[in-house]
């Protein structure tokens, strides 16, 4: 065993006394700690410092002296009774489980996408053919989808287009499907 070990372990037994361990600020410390010793302030000073010291040099107990083998007992705690209840459910009262509230977005959201499709599919020419101008391009020419662009045209031909049952699309069509359908998706997930 190295000395260090040796002078802790002799620490641990209580074979030390407060004089022999004064010059080691490391095992003061650990005398107050386990002991509650107190020594005069160690000064840490490095090897390359030291001076030889007089051996007869004399220590200072700031305590009393006291026997280094003192044990502390900490007060028992009372003792818990994990007994469990014959019936828990009776005997234990449960928080509410919160009802999880419709979220009015995600029936917005939906409502959306179905607007989109069904626009897609041309049935709003079928239910708003008649507000356009019949000297116009009109759902009855089969123009049956409403362009989102031209909303605000919708009673002349400017306003309508052909369904996508007849090969026809355009970009607010597919930004409004894609919009939709990813709101209506962030909005239906739990939280």
């Amino acid at each position: 065993m190295s000395s260090i070990q040796e002078r802790l372990q002799q620490l641990l037994d209580g074979e030390l006394d407060p004089a022999d361990i004064a010059d080691d600020p490391t095992l003061v410390s650990l005398a107050d700690r386990i002991y509650g010793i107190k020594i005069a302030a160690v000064q840490p000073v490095k090897a390359r410092d030291l001076t030889p010291q007089n051996p007869t040099a004399s220590v200072t107990e700031i305590a009393p002296p006291t026997d280094m083998m003192i044990e502390v007992i900490a007060p028992e705690a009372p003792a818990l009774d994990l007994t469990l209840p014959a019936n828990p459910a009776k005997e234990l009262d449960m928080p509410p489980v919160p009802k999880r509230q419709s979220n009015t977005m995600r029936w917005v959201f939906t409502a959306g996408l179905l607007v989109s499709i069904l626009n897609l599919l041309g049935v709003f020419g079928y239910l708003f053919g008649g507000l356009c101008d019949p000297n116009d391009i009109c759902p009855s020419d089969g123009a049956t989808r409403i362009n989102w662009a031209s909303i605000h045209q919708i009673t002349s031909g400017y306003g309508w287009s052909p369904s996508v049952l007849d090969g026809s699309f355009g970009i607010p069509d597919i930004v409004a499907v894609v919009s939709t359908s990813v709101l209506m998706v962030f909005f239906t997930r739990g939280k």
